[in-house]
């Protein structure tokens, strides 16, 4: 998933930002959950499993629920 066009130019806002490269275990996160906002205040680095727990903190249950028998069905099925 990574190095995608689609998915560097907040990687290389922020790592301008940090004056380093993200590790691979880190990943931009966008304070305002607005992935179109790369501007460098709105970026910080995060352990990938960090921003996952975050974010599956604000989901409701029922989402997350659903998110993980889809992800279940999904390897299932591979």
């Amino acid at each position: 998933m990574r190095d995608r066009p689609s998915d560097t130019a907040h990687r290389r806002t922020l790592e301008r930002k940090l004056g380093r490269k993200l590790t691979p275990t880190e990943i931009a996160h966008h304070e305002n959950e607005d992935k179109a906002d790369n501007t460098s205040n709105n970026l910080n680095a995060m352990a990938r499993s960090v921003h996952t727990t975050e974010h599956n903190r604000r989901r409701p249950l029922s989402k997350l629920r659903a998110a993980l028998r889809m992800e279940r069905e999904r390897k299932r099925l591979y």
